[in-house]
């Protein structure tokens, strides 16, 4: 069923990303396009406007998917378990857990998404950009790109005292843990919004802010003790192997709680104090 559900919600939420994307191509190519021609060369005012607009118009399209697929998610959330749609799909034969792990997929894979596109939409601005300005090919500047890469990989083995691998694995899982803390915050402040009896969304907003601010004290309380912990460690270069990994472990048990506490008011809201008023 968790499939199913799934399958819907892609169909459903996918159309207003997906315009979004479309959108960034189109801008990206046409960008692209111009620096490949010696439209750039020439020196007058309309060649100064259309960079103008072109530049204004290709930020307003990574910004614009991104927020996209935020509101598409918090949007999605709230009309299908909070309003009259409510009553349908909290009548349908499934788990509350079903439903709510559904629509935290798809955002999570959608933000995915998101994030691949822009940073494969940057990349390909840079790459040619870089290559018309300082008249380089761009084999020449991947070249040059791996080079620096593999550079900086040297400093880092030399600087941490865990395998660089280690290192990567820590930073995707706290990368995964961070994603799915976002979706679960929008998530929660929505259902902490239903408990109003009226103005819900400004319940919704009201839930953003304060909860915003527990978790930020919560972080702030949690990192006392950490502080204490390294205090003792003023150079970088002397911190241990077990000094690492207690922190990295730390991180990731930090925010790991953060989305099983986020998850669980979710549930138990939708589950226990269902408000479909």
């Amino acid at each position: 069923m968790l499939k199913k559900l799934f399958r819907q919600e892609w169909k459903s939420f996918s159309f207003a990303p997906m315009i979004a994307m479309i959108v960034l191509a189109v801008v990206t190519l046409i960008l692209m396009s111009s620096f490949m021609t010696s439209f750039w060369e020439q020196d007058n005012i309309f060649v100064n406007l259309f960079a103008s607009l072109t530049f204004l118009a290709y930020a307003f399209a990574l910004a614009a998917l991104s927020f996209c697929v935020t509101l598409c998610t918090a949007i999605r959330f709230y009309k299908n378990f909070f309003t009259d749609e409510g009553y349908l799909m909290f009548t349908l034969p499934v788990k509350t857990s079903d439903l709510l792990l559904s629509k935290i997929f798809v955002a999570a894979l959608w933000k995915l998404v998101s994030v691949a596109a822009i940073t494969i939409s940057v990349l390909v601005i840079a790459t040619v950009g870089f290559s018309y300005l300082s008249d380089t090919s761009v084999i020449r500047f991947f070249e040059e790109f791996f080079d620096l890469f593999a550079l900086a990989i040297e400093e880092m083995r030399d600087a941490l005292a865990i395998p660089v691998s280690m290192f990567f694995l820590w930073l995707i899982l706290l990368g995964i843990c961070s994603l799915f803390y976002n979706i679960l915050f929008i998530y929660a402040c929505i259902c902490l919004g239903q408990l109003w009896n009226k103005h819900k969304i400004g319940g919704a907003i009201v839930a953003y802010f304060g909860l915003r601010f527990v978790l930020r004290m919560f972080r702030q309380i949690l990192s006392i003790p950490l502080s204490n912990f390294y205090s003792s460690y003023y150079d970088f270069d002397n911190i241990s192997t077990g000094t690492w990994l207690f922190g990295m472990f730390i991180s990731l048990l930090i925010m790991g709680g953060l989305c099983v506490g986020l998850y669980w008011i979710c549930s138990y809201i939708m589950s226990r104090k269902l408000n479909l008023d």
